[in-house]
């Protein structure tokens, strides 16, 4: 299946936050860090929706969901490198 790979690197002076949904899980990129996404390209439509909160939050939603999306951060594993929000 072909992928699509999208980088987002925080240039801001401070932390950014990136949400991936529909995953309730949210990253911190410190100034420099870059947040890499991989996923499964759709067979038609846009393959990435991104919402930006305010200027340190966006919230990206991948529209191809199989395979699950790849996480990296400053290329390494993104695992261990988020938190969930609990939603009600």
């Amino acid at each position: 299946m072909p992928t699509s790979q999208h980088t987002i690197v925080n240039k801001q002076d401070g932390p950014i936050y990136i949400s991936i949904e529909p995953w309730p899980e949210c990253y911190e990129l410190e100034p420099g860090d870059r947040l890499t996404l991989s996923y499964g390209l759709p067979q038609s439509g846009d393959a990435l929706e991104v919402q930006f909160i305010n200027e340190r939050e966006l919230v990206l939603w991948p529209t191809e969901l199989d395979p699950e999306p790849v996480v990296l951060v400053n290329d390494a594993s993104a695992e261990g490198r988020s938190w969930k929000f609990k939603h009600q």
